[in-house]
């Protein structure tokens, strides 16, 4: 059905997935810049078509991470897919991410009952997430 790469998708390839999962488009010139900045990438690609079914990644600096860009194909929804995303994504967290170092994310609902599986806990009311709105 499907298999696992660490190996950055095209730059497209991360747009359409996106768009297609509805997730917000990104410039592909920028995701092309943006994805060579991943501390780490799963992938998911199909057996017989090698079509990006599934991702997620994480970006960080050393001491602040953010998982990101998690997405599974809607074709591909109800599988599973998600959770061996995150299971891939969590293992790099536990064995290379320093102990002292934050690790976040941005959950859309209903995606925050996969990331609490994970030990993501919401923040609130300690902190909450923020974003800026460009104009």
């Amino acid at each position: 059905m499907y298999w696992i790469t660490n190996e950055l998708p095209t730059a497209s390839e991360f747009v359409q997935l996106r768009v297609d999962c509805g997730l917000s488009f990104r410039d592909v010139g920028i995701s092309a810049k943006a994805l060579q900045k991943s501390d780490y990438f799963i992938g998911l690609r199909h057996n017989d078509t090698n079509a990006l079914i599934g991702m997620g990644r994480i970006v960080g600096d050393g001491i602040m991470f953010i998982v990101s860009d998690v997405a599974v194909h809607p074709t591909q929804q109800g599988q599973g897919l998600g959770k061996v995303i995150m299971t891939h994504i969590q293992k790099h967290i536990d064995t290379t991410i320093d102990k002292t170092a934050c690790v976040t994310l941005l959950a859309d609902v209903p995606a925050d009952q996969l990331y609490k599986q994970f030990g993501f806990e919401e923040s609130a009311p300690a902190s909450i997430g923020m974003m800026y709105k460009m104009k």
